[in-house]
């Protein structure tokens, strides 16, 4: 396989680690070449005050503590800040201020908007549009370092600073995530200033096509095998599995699921993870990031079999072992470890680790948390992938990030939401993938089935002394399923330092079988309102909405949706009648906090009371007999007609009808 990474980083010229710069600066340069060339991982171990830390819009109920579990995971997760301040044009909502030296390294949000202000060393040095920022349509900020994936938007460009940050937005309802980088005390820095964007635009400009590095190391020593001894001295610079298929119908997936990758550094086991859920997909599905992915057969037009990779640099002082362990003979694929390492040219305080987690069949409630790492030992967290399997098409991702660093009292990364830690937005479905972050798979219908996730922390790891504690809150919609979880945490740790987690269960008891996509409810026997053909509307809007994440609530997962009318207005739809007759009529509604009361009637005749739709959430009526009435064969009026609203409802006035029966009555 070829290799030009290392070319690459020559010429950009990156400056060394920070251990060995001396009175060298902290600068956006530094930084930027960090992401290229990353022993610095690994070697100085986290100094003394070394820390990173998060800023976002969490509900600052769960500030509480975990004793009030209402409270602990609290969902109101949008427009917290650290204060609001009056400026001359208009209030500011800070959302970060905090002491150098630092450099903020990634900015996400869900809705970003407005302008966003950057007091650098207390000078406003940059005012830009947020939106514009974080979607990679600001001018010398291109994607990678920013860009809007599944409606969440991102921004990995480095923001240093030496005395103090503030970052302020004028919009004041937003979802966000800042997480900052706090370097040693005493660390020299050049603080950020917009013309440097032009200044490094050739470095920047570099990034752009090696950002995802087509997945070629930089080692220059290969050795292949099913086992494959690293020589003391060296530092591995790509790991790849080579998968070839026996037969056509070969069934990758599940052949791998049952094969383990294990390293040993030195005489320590430090990665025991089975061998899709180490390259980032269970399914075994090609995809590509900074430092891990799948690559498909014949990648770069040189026969190479199907391979999955990983670049994170693993020190091996001692030298050390790459062994893939089968449960038993596999019959349909042929593997082959590539291991790519050159000589170790520093001391290596960290060794890479992976550490793989399974919860399966847990309840959505109580609510509860996944551990991901009980990390002790000193170093530092640089990824995570996460599969979920989900039994329903609603959403399961509520749940924050919670990391807990040095035994702290209150976890200080405390998110908004799983989805929003991935770098995406709004439960979206859409698979994606970019340099730090990426959706392999969401199986569909909307959140239903296996959902395949990862982060990668480069800039924006997580250094820790002596402990560090990871897990995400299961938090799904639904009260009433049960799903699995598995993760696999990528990290570094000094020698001796343990993962915290059970041992990996054995092959058959960590299948995940991919589950049969979910019928539609249909209710018997009735005509569909979402379907039925809109005369006229006096006011309002309309259109059919769909209630799929509302499980086997609605019939059709859809009903017929009117808002914003006033009293007195009406929505009249057509309604067909097969055979004249007496019918008991019946109906099912949508209720809501901003439902107002309709009146229902067929060919002018009023059918039963006004229907009240206000409820404190979301949620079906069920079926209601409204009464009874004659009709003659063909198309008849069905009118909704709004005649009020609950005390307690909120504005709107909603009418949603789900469908109507009609019982021909002897």
């Amino acid at each position: 396989m070829r290799s030009w990474v290392s070319a690459l980083a020559v010429s950009l010229a990156c400056t060394a680690p920070l251990a060995a710069q001396g009175d060298a600066a902290e600068s956006l340069p530094t930084m930027l070449c960090r992401l290229l060339e990353q022993d610095w991982l690994f070697v100085p171990a986290p100094a003394p005050g070394e820390r990173c830390v998060q800023f976002s819009s969490t509900d600052p109920r769960s500030r509480n503590g975990s004793a009030n579990r209402d409270d602990w995971y609290a969902n109101d997760d949008r427009g917290h800040y650290l204060r609001v301040v009056d400026a001359a044009g208009g209030a500011e909502h800070v959302l970060v201020d905090v002491k150098g030296p630092g450099c903020l390294v990634r900015l996400w949000s869900a809705n970003p908007s407005g302008t966003l202000h950057f007091d650098v060393d207390g000078e406003r040095v940059w005012s830009v549009d947020f939106a514009a920022l974080c979607s990679g349509r600001v001018d010398g900020v291109p994607p990678p370092l920013a860009a809007m994936h599944a409606r969440g938007g991102n921004l990995y460009l480095p923001i240093p600073f030496a005395e103090r940050l503030v970052v302020a937005a004028t919009a004041g309802d937003l979802y966000y995530l800042a997480d900052v980088q706090q370097f040693a005390p005493g660390t020299r820095v050049e603080g950020f200033a917009p013309d440097q964007l032009g200044r490094e635009r050739e470095l920047i400009q570099q990034l752009v096509p090696g950002h995802l590095r087509s997945g070629y190391s930089a080692g220059t020593r290969v050795a292949s095998a099913e086992r494959v001894e690293v020589p003391a001295g060296n530092v591995v610079k790509g790991v790849y599995l080579e998968v070839r298929e026996r037969r056509a119908d070969a069934d990758l997936a599940r052949s791998l699921q049952a094969v383990r990758l294990v390293v040993h550094a030195g005489e320590e086991q430090t990665i025991d993870v089975p061998v899709p859920d180490f390259f980032g997909s269970t399914s075994w599905r090609d995809w590509r990031s900074f430092q891990l992915g799948i690559l498909p057969a014949n990648a770069t037009g040189m026969g190479e079999p199907r391979c999955g990779y990983c670049l994170w640099p693993m020190p091996m002082p001692d030298g050390g072992t790459f062994e893939l362990v089968a449960a038993a003979p596999l019959d349909d694929v042929e593997l082959r470890l590539d291991v790519r390492y050159d000589q170790l040219l520093a001391k290596a305080p960290l060794r890479f680790r992976a550490s793989y987690q399974l919860a399966k069949a847990v309840p959505t409630r109580p609510f509860s948390d996944h551990l991901v790492l009980d990390a002790k030992g000193a170093g530092r967290f640089v990824g995570c992938s996460l599969l979920v399997r989900n039994p329903s098409r609603i959403w399961w991702g509520e749940g924050d990030e919670k990391v807990w660093v040095d035994g702290e009292a209150f976890p200080s990364w405390f998110g908004t939401g799983t989805e929003d830690y991935f770098g995406f937005a709004w439960c979206d479905p859409t698979p994606f993938q970019a340099p730090f972050h990426a959706q392999i798979e969401c199986q569909g219908p909307q959140n239903f089935g296996f959902t395949q996730l990862h982060r990668t922390h480069v800039l924006d790891n997580i250094p820790f002394q002596t402990s560090l504690r990871v897990q995400f809150e299961r938090w799904h919609w639904v009260e009433s399923v049960a799903m699995d979880y598995a993760t696999v945490a990528y990290w570094y740790g000094a020698p001796g330092a343990q993962s915290g987690l059970p041992p990996v269960p054995p092959a058959a008891d960590r299948r995940l079988e991919r589950l049969e996509r979910p019928p539609i409810w249909l209710a018997d026997g009735v005509i569909e309102a979402e379907d039925l053909r809109v005369l006229s509307c006096s006011g309002g809007s309309h259109r059919r909405q769909d209630m799929g994440q509302f499980e086997r609530q609605f019939s059709q997962d859809g009903m017929q949706w009117w808002w914003d009318g006033e009293i007195g207005d009406a929505l009249v739809l057509a309604l067909p009648v097969a055979k004249a007759g007496r019918y008991r009529v019946s109906a099912a509604f949508g209720r809501a906090e901003n439902s107002g009361r309709v009146q229902v009637a067929i060919a002018g005749t009023p059918v039963g009371a006004p229907f009240d739709g206000y409820a404190p959430r979301a949620q079906a009526s069920g079926p209601m007999v409204l009464g009874e009435v004659t009709l003659a064969a063909g198309e008849h009026e069905l009118r909704l007609e709004l005649v009020g609203a609950n005390e307690r409802s909120q504005p709107g006035h909603q009418v949603g009808l789900d469908y109507l029966r009609l019982e021909p009555l002897p």
